[in-house]
C-alpha cells in the first residue's frame, strides 16, 4: 500500500513539474525563415525561470538562463547562404528550424495598399505563375487587433506558385527585384492592415508625449468610456454577426446591402495604439536590413500633424528594435479624387520626413494612382521603384533611383520664374511628348494660384509663366489630390510634387479626424415590427443616397443616408431579409416638401409583439428604443413618432388599445413632450380569416383614443408575394411611406 501511495506521489510530482516546465520561441521563428546576414540576430521566447537555454546556429552554441519567464540569445550571422538549421534546447526540450536562409530581411508596413495581395493585381495569373523564387520568403503576421484575440499561427513561406498569391503585392515585386540584383536570399516580414491611421501603429506614450497627438487619445478615450457596461461587447458582437452574413451573402444582394460597420472600441483594429501593441510586437525585435512602409491614406485629413506623427513613429519603431537608424523606405501617396481630404498636404508631410529623417527615403507614385479607385491593381512600378531606392541609397548601387526634385527658384524675366532641379539622370523630359509639362501652377503677391505654361530650357530646367499672372513670385507643382503628371526623367522616374510657398495648411490645427458636419435636424423615431424595417425587394429604383437625410448609427453617429435605410435598424433576424422600407420614402417627401433636414432613428424588430415593446418588457425594445432617440437628440428635435406593428397581436385587437396608449404615454413622458405626434400604420390584408381587416378597424380609431395620434390607410396596398405574406411590396411600401409623409406634414408642419 505505501509503494502505491509512494508511485502516486512521485507521479503527481512530475505532473506539476511538467506543468510549470514550460518552453516556447516566439511564433515569428519557423522553418523556411531568412535570418539578417551579416548581424547580431536576436533569437527570443519564453521558459521556466532559471532553465538554461542553448542555441546552435552553424557551429555556435549560444546560452543562456531564462529570467522572469523570458530569453533572448544573439547569433552572429555571416555571408548570404543556406539552407542551414536553427537549433533551441532547454532541457529535454528540442526546437529544430530547417530550411533557414540568411539573406537581407525587410518589415513591410504600412495599410491596403501594402497588404494588397499578389493574387488582386492587374494579371495577376501570369504573375503568379512565374512566382518560383526559392530564396524569397515571406511571413504574414497574423490579424491580430487586441491581446485576448485568438488567431491561428502561421510560418514562413518559401515564394512559389502555390504561396505566392497572399504575398503583399508591393513587397513581392520590391523583394524580387532586390534578390534578382544582388542574388540573396530576401525576407519580408508583412505587418499591414488595411484603414489603419498611422497612430494605431505607434504606443500610448508616444501618443500622451505631445499635445498634438494627445487628443488622439483623448477623443478615442472618450468613445470607450461612453459605453455603458456589456454595450460595446453586444454592439460588437452584433457586429460580427452581421459581418458573417454579409459574407455569405451572394454577389447580387451585396450590390444593395452595405458592409456592416464596425464599431469604436476596445477591439476596433483602427483604434490607436492597437496594432503596435499586437501584430507590431510580434515582430519585434526580428532583426532587419530596414522598413519599406505605405501608408497615409487614412490620414489625409490631418496632413499638418503628420509632419509631426509619422517622424516620431519611425524614431520608435527604431527604437523598438534597437537596429540605429536602419533604413525606412516609403512610398508617397499617388493621385485619388476625393473632395473631402487634401493627399497633397499628406503628400508633402511625408516629402518633409524623407527630407529631415536620417536614413529614410521616398518613392513618388502620383502617377501609380487610379483616380477613381483608392486601390489601384497596378502595383509593380510601385514595388519596382522601392527596390531601385534601396538600391541606390541602401545598397550603394550606382544606379539613378529618383526623379526630378525642385532645388531653386529664380526670376527669368518677361514675367516668367525658372526652376532648377536634381535628380534629373539624363534629362528632364515629357513622357506623353507634349510640348509642356502639365500641373505646374504660380501665384503673385495676392497667392492666388493660376494654372501655368511650363517648358523645358534645359535637361535640369524649367520656365514657368501665366498669361493670368503678370509677376509670378510662387510655384506649385501637382498641389492637388488627382491629376495626370507627364514631367518624368528619362529613366523613368515621376518629379516630386513640391510648392515654393508657405501658406496656411487647410488642415493645420486639425488633430483628429473630423466627424461629418451634421446640420440642425428635424428627427422621426420609425419603431415597429418587419414592415417599419421593410421587406419589399431592393432594386437599382431603391438603392441611393438621400439628399438632406441623415439616420443613426450603432455608436450613436449621424452618417448620411442611404437605402435601404434598415441598414441601420436594429431588426437584423437575417441581413438577406433587408428591403425596401416605408423610411425611405418618407424622407425624401418632407425634404422635398419642408426643405428641412431629417434625422432617421429606424428601430424595428421583425416579429415582435407589443407586449415587447412595452416599457419594462423583458426584450426591453423600449429601452433600446428610447437609448437610440436620446442620443440622435443631441443633433436636433424630436418631430413625431412613426409606428408600424400589430401583425403579431391581429387575433386580439380589443386588447391592443390600452397597450399602444401605454406604450405612447411612457414614450412622451420620457422623452419630455406630452404633446409628441404618433402617428400609426394600418397593417397589410393578409389573413384569409379576416383579422387584420378588424385589426385595421380598431386602428382606425386610435385618434379618438390618444391625443395628437393619426392613423395610415393601408388601402390598395398590396404584399410582397401573395395574401399569405404579411410585408407589402417595395412599391407598396414607398406608398406607405408617402402617406406617413402626409401624416406627418400634417401634424408637424402644416399651420392647421
Amino acid at each position: 500500500m505505501k509503494r502505491i501511495l509512494s508511485s502516486l506521489y512521485l507521479l503527481l510530482i512530475s505532473i506539476a513539474l511538467l506543468a510549470n516546465d514550460r518552453f516556447a520561441v516566439a511564433d515569428i521563428f519557423t522553418d523556411h525563415m531568412v535570418l539578417q546576414r551579416n548581424a547580431n540576430v536576436k533569437v527570443w521566447g519564453e521558459g521556466t525561470d532559471g532553465s538554461q537555454i542553448e542555441v546552435r546556429f552553424e557551429g555556435q552554441n549560444r546560452k543562456t538562463v531564462v529570467a522572469k519567464g523570458k530569453w533572448t540569445v544573439d547569433l552572429k550571422t555571416g555571408e548570404a547562404g543556406g539552407p542551414y538549421k536553427l537549433e533551441i534546447v532547454n532541457g529535454n526540450h528540442k526546437i529544430c528550424f530547417k530550411d533557414v536562409f540568411v539573406g537581407d530581411v525587410w518589415l513591410a508596413g504600412g495599410q491596403s495598399n501594402m497588404e494588397f495581395a499578389l493574387r488582386r493585381v492587374k494579371d495577376a495569373q501570369a504573375e503568379i505563375s512565374l512566382a518560383d523564387y526559392p530564396q524569397i520568403r515571406y511571413y504574414k503576421v497574423p490579424r491580430k487587433f487586441y491581446p485576448e484575440q485568438k488567431v491561428p499561427g502561421t510560418s514562413w513561406k518559401a515564394c512559389s506558385p502555390e504561396t505566392a498569391t497572399d504575398f503583399a503585392a508591393i513587397a513581392y515585386y520590391f523583394a524580387k527585384n532586390i534578390h534578382k540584383e544582388l542574388n540573396i536570399p530576401i525576407g519580408i516580414i508583412q505587418v499591414p492592415v488595411g484603414g489603419t491611421t498611422v497612430e494605431a501603429w505607434t504606443s500610448r506614450k508616444l501618443l500622451m508625449s505631445d499635445k498634438d497627438f494627445r487628443p488622439l487619445l483623448e477623443y478615442y478615450d472618450s468613445i470607450a468610456n461612453s459605453y455603458r457596461p456589456g454595450e460595446y461587447e453586444k454592439l460588437y458582437n452584433n457586429y460580427h454577426s452581421s459581418l458573417a452574413e454579409y459574407n455569405k451573402l451572394s454577389a447580387e444582394k451585396k450590390r444593395y446591402i452595405n458592409k456592416p460597420s464596425e464599431p469604436m472600441g476596445k477591439w476596433n483594429f483602427r483604434r490607436p495604439v492597437g496594432l503596435s501593441e499586437t501584430m507590431l510586437s510580434a515582430a519585434c525585435p526580428y532583426t532587419l536590413k530596414g522598413f519599406i512602409f505605405y501608408q497615409g491614406e487614412s490620414n489625409t485629413a490631418r496632413g499638418a500633424q503628420y509632419r509631426k506623427l509619422f517622424p516620431a513613429m519611425i524614431k520608435e519603431w527604431r527604437t523598438s528594435w534597437g537596429q540605429g537608424d536602419i533604413p525606412f523606405l516609403f512610398v508617397q501617396l499617388p493621385r485619388f479624387e476625393t473632395k473631402t481630404r487634401y493627399w497633397n498636404e499628406l503628400r508633402e508631410a511625408q516629402y518633409l520626413t524623407s527630407l529631415r529623417v536620417k536614413n529614410t527615403g521616398m518613392a513618388v507614385a502620383f502617377d501609380q494612382g487610379n483616380p477613381k479607385d483608392i486601390h489601384p491593381i497596378v502595383k509593380d512600378t510601385v514595388g519596382w521603384r522601392l527596390a531601385q531606392l534601396a538600391l541606390g541609397k541602401v545598397y550603394g548601387k550606382k544606379t539613378i533611383y529618383q526623379g526630378p526634385e525642385f532645388k531653386k527658384l529664380s526670376k527669368a524675366g518677361n514675367g516668367s520664374l525658372l526652376l532648377d532641379f536634381i535628380n534629373t539622370g539624363t534629362g528632364i523630359i515629357a513622357k506623353d511628348g507634349a510640348a509642356s509639362l502639365s500641373g505646374f501652377m504660380v501665384a503673385g503677391k495676392d497667392g492666388k494660384f493660376y494654372p501655368a505654361e511650363a517648358v523645358i530650357v534645359s535637361n535640369s530646367q524649367v520656365r514657368v509663366s501665366s498669361e493670368q499672372v503678370q509677376a509670378p513670385i510662387d510655384v506649385r507643382y501637382l498641389w492637388v489630390n488627382s491629376a495626370n503628371p507627364n514631367f518624368f526623367n528619362r529613366e523613368g522616374f515621376p518629379a516630386c510634387p513640391f510648392r515654393t510657398d508657405s501658406y496656411r495648411l487647410e488642415t493645420e490645427g486639425v488633430y483628429v479626424n473630423p466627424e461629418p458636419v451634421v446640420p440642425k435636424l428635424d428627427l422621426f423615431l420609425f419603431i415597429g415590427q418587419s414592415n417599419m424595417a421593410g421587406r419589399g425587394y431592393i432594386t437599382d429604383n431603391y438603392k441611393s443616397s438621400i439628399k438632406d437625410v441623415y439616420l443613426l448609427t450603432p455608436t450613436g453617429t449621424m452618417e448620411q443616408a442611404r437605402n435601404p435605410l434598415n441598414k441601420y435598424s436594429t431588426i437584423r433576424k437575417q441581413l438577406d431579409l433587408q428591403g425596401v422600407g416605408p423610411a425611405y420614402s418618407f424622407a425624401k417627401a418632407i425634404t422635398e416638401k419642408t426643405g428641412h433636414q431629417l434625422g432617421l432613428v429606424v428601430n424595428a424588430r421583425g416579429g415582435s409583439s407589443i407586449n415587447s415593446w412595452l416599457k419594462g418588457a423583458r426584450d426591453d425594445y423600449y429601452g433600446e428604443a428610447l437609448s437610440r432617440i436620446r442620443q440622435a437628440m443631441k443633433y436636433g428635435k424630436l418631430k413625431a413618432i412613426i409606428w408600424h406593428q400589430g401583425e403579431s397581436d391581429s387575433r386580439e385587437p380589443g386588447l391592443y388599445m390600452e397597450k399602444l396608449k401605454k406604450l405612447v404615454a411612457d414614450l412622451r413622458q420620457d422623452v419630455g413632450n406630452e404633446n409628441l405626434p404618433v402617428i400609426v400604420g394600418e397593417i397589410a390584408d393578409w389573413r384569409a380569416n379576416g383579422t387584420s381587416e378588424a385589426f385595421n378597424k380598431m386602428l382606425r380609431t386610435v385618434p379618438q383614443h390618444i391625443p395628437y395620434s393619426y392613423c395610415v390607410s393601408s388601402r390598395e396596398l398590396v404584399p410582397l408575394i401573395n395574401e399569405s405574406d404579411p410585408h407589402f411590396s417595395a412599391d407598396s411600401q414607398i406608398i406607405l411611406g408617402r402617406r406617413y409623409a402626409e401624416a406627418a406634414y400634417e401634424a408637424c408642419y402644416s399651420q392647421k
